[in-house]
């Protein structure tokens, strides 16, 4: 069975790797293929941090690197983009400058009260988003949002579907089962499907409170009964993630296909 890794960041973006050594490192861990999906910038009047990620010096480093190294391991030039409702027109721009070989859709950033609340980067702000609007309201949100970016049929990949979960502990927030919660993942599963997308699973979801990969294996089988095709990523950015965990996600990927 071939090794894959379709979600790795370096320190083009936040990883910890230059790019370089994530690949030899990846052929020393006998990959086949890694996927090298960096955090693209963010807009420029929206947040002033990581506006230095992933220059046009860096992806053609990329496509040097995957040159070099293509008798040894697939090295797959991708990117990962932030969607934004309120950029739309400058995030498709920016898809459209450059040749990837995959693209990843994400949503780190939800609506709240006239501003963008990051949703998974703290706990007690998550709790300070729920107090605003409460979760149904950010669940709903993060899943609109998403489907928003799915809609432009600029990307290829859905990365980790359900991050929204990310700080449910115990179900402490929500349980999965309510119909607004699994009416808003259904619909966007659809929209996926309609527009030949693919989803991940993310195994760094083992690592959260959540305790679980991204997304829930319901979520899988749906997608899996939809046909959508299903890649494997560990949203690695240190060393130690580059085969987080990538045996258990085979095995849960066999066992539900």
């Amino acid at each position: 069975m071939k090794r894959e890794n379709y979600h790795l960041h370096t320190t083009i973006s936040d990883g910890k790797l230059k790019p370089e050594e994530l690949i030899k490192l990846a052929i020393k861990k006998n990959l086949d293929t890694i996927g090298i999906t960096d955090h693209y910038h963010l807009p420029r009047d929206f947040k002033e941090e990581k506006n230095d990620f992933y220059s046009e010096k860096d992806y053609k480093t990329l496509r040097r690197l995957q040159r070099k190294y293509k008798n040894k391991i697939n090295v797959l030039v991708g990117v990962e983009f932030d969607w934004l409702p309120d950029h739309k027109s400058w995030i498709i721009k920016e898809t459209k400058k450059r040749d990837y070989d995959c693209k990843f859709l994400s949503v780190h950033f939800v609506k709240v009260g006239g501003k963008y609340d990051a949703i998974d980067l703290f706990s007690d702000k998550f709790d300070e988003s729920i107090k605003d609007i409460g979760i149904k309201k950010l669940v709903e949100g993060y899943y609109s949002s998403l489907r928003d970016g799915i809609k432009t049929e600029c990307f290829d990949v859905v990365a980790h579907m359900d991050l929204v979960k990310m700080w449910n502990k115990n179900h402490k927030y929500f349980s999965g089962n309510e119909n607004w919660y699994t009416s808003s993942v259904k619909k966007t599963l659809n929209l996926i499907k309609k527009k030949n997308m693919k989803i991940e699973i993310n195994t760094k979801g083992w690592k959260k409170d959540c305790h679980e990969q991204y997304p829930a294996e319901w979520i899988l089988k749906k997608a899996i009964k939809l046909g959508i095709p299903i890649l494997i990523g560990t949203d690695g950015h240190t060393k130690e993630d580059i085969d987080y965990k990538l045996g258990k996600a085979r095995s849960l990927l066999k066992k539900l296909s």
